[in-house]
């Protein structure tokens, strides 16, 4: 098939016959042991309970696999059955790809071509044109693209072949850095945020036909923030931040359900949330963090001066961790916003979300070094880790073994290397 490099080598019949058992086999093993989507089974970017990955690894230690991945993209992984789905992009090619990996031994088992041409022209430096999460939807992989000035969305089997391309909405941004959000998968419908100064959007698609089910218009400010659905105050909501606001949304049809005012017109994170709030962090061109009743009330309970951008916060067991854009990892707690601890992790930047696994964090900063310490109220570092010279994708941790997609950089040229982290 054009654009597709097939590196199996099965003739037809017996290549038709491997691909619908695997089907099955995917649809069959998909959330029970998977890391279907953007921040994990629960969206919370918790990792499941039986998860034991080590806490310490180098390019030398604990390292049982590592591939190379052609071009560049910020997107984190997904894993499904023995399947690892991200997204790169060639930029001297004007490429942007679907790699599936072998989980067991990180080989390369098909690269699809999605795009060909259409190329963003400008990005910001901090961005790739591979940034937006892969989404499992049981059967099928949702990759999502800026791509001819547009948000397009494809669906493609676990064999490669592309089933449908549709247009999310134009991308008419004002500021040449491209688009960063990663969609939502809800109920069979795919949401994706379009936000711009004019003509923003947030559009649901039909997951298994990329039909319209339903489409509102946005607009005042270019956000990149990533939309959620989260039960949180009773029922389910879909969240999202930016253009000076906390929004709530019903998924099923798009209607508001209420707002909070947050001081940040540009936010890049996922909203996070405990039983009764939302929290939520942004940095243009005003810092601040936030708790919010999720009850309608908008009433703001707490808030700081703190900013996290790129990178979204991490609630667990009632406390709301953040690694700040300047280093600084801070611990407060969800119901009063108080200082439980601050610590700096590092310098150079912060592109990677917070990981919770266990009674540990996971939290990497852009320079490679991902530092574990204890979940609480008192800080506990139990390691400090490198590996590489950038980060931007998030980790994933299924099991024992964790999930990093690092860059090295060498006489000025950078690779992409996948890694699987373990005993």
């Amino acid at each position: 098939m054009e654009g597709r490099i097939d590196l199996s080598g099965i003739d037809g019949m017996v290549w038709s016959m491997k691909s619908f058992c695997l089907s099955l086999l995917l649809v069959s093993s998909s959330f029970a042991a998977d890391w279907p989507q953007w921040r994990g089974p629960d969206k919370n970017n918790h990792a499941a309970v039986d998860a034991k990955p080590v806490t310490e690894w180098s390019a030398e230690k604990n390292v049982r696999w590592k591939t190379k991945i052609p071009g560049r993209g910020h997107s984190t992984p997904i894993v499904v059955g023995e399947r690892i789905y991200l997204t790169t992009a060639e930029k001297d090619k004007a490429l942007q790809w679907l790699i599936a990996v072998n989980r067991k031994d990180g080989k390369i088992v098909w690269k699809q071509v999605i795009h060909k041409g259409g190329f963003p022209t400008e990005l910001h430096r901090e961005n790739s044109a591979a940034s937006a999460t892969p989404q499992w939807t049981g059967s099928a992989v949702l990759v999502t693209f800026q791509n001819k000035d547009q948000v397009k969305v494809t669906a493609v089997t676990p064999e490669g072949e592309t089933l449908w391309t549709k247009t999310a909405g134009h991308y008419d941004s004002g500021r040449p850095f491209g688009y960063g959000s990663t969609p939502v998968l809800w109920k069979g419908s795919f949401i994706v945020a379009g936000d711009t100064e004019e003509k923003g959007y947030l559009v649901s698609l039909d997951a298994k036909s990329g039909e319209q089910r339903w489409r509102i218009e946005r607009g005042g400010h270019d956000n990149w923030a990533s939309p959620v659905v989260a039960k949180v105050a009773g029922k389910e909501q879909l969240l999202i931040s930016g253009m000076g606001k906390i929004w709530s949304y019903d998924p099923a049809n798009g209607k508001e359900n209420w707002t909070a005012p947050h001081a940040p017109q540009a936010t890049c994170g996922t909203i996070v949330w405990t039983d009764e709030m939302v929290f939520a962090s942004g940095g243009f061109p005003n810092n601040e963090t936030l708790g919010v009743k999720a009850d309608g009330s908008s009433e703001v309970v707490w808030k700081n001066r703190e900013r996290s951008y790129e990178q979204s916060l991490l609630s667990h067991k009632g406390l709301i961790y953040a690694v700040t854009d300047q280093g600084f990892a801070f611990c407060w707690d969800a119901k009063t916003g108080e200082t439980k601890w601050k610590k700096r992790l590092g310098r150079g930047g912060v592109m990677a979300s917070p990981l919770a696994v266990g009674d540990h964090i996971y939290a990497t900063i852009k320079n490679g070094t991902t530092t574990v310490f204890k979940a609480g109220a008192k800080f506990e570092k139990v390691a400090e880790n490198k590996l590489g010279d950038d980060t931007y994708a998030s980790p994933v941790v299924l099991g024992d073994a964790l999930y990093l997609r690092v860059g090295h950089v060498k006489e000025g040229e950078r690779q992409e290397m996948l890694y699987c982290i373990g005993k």
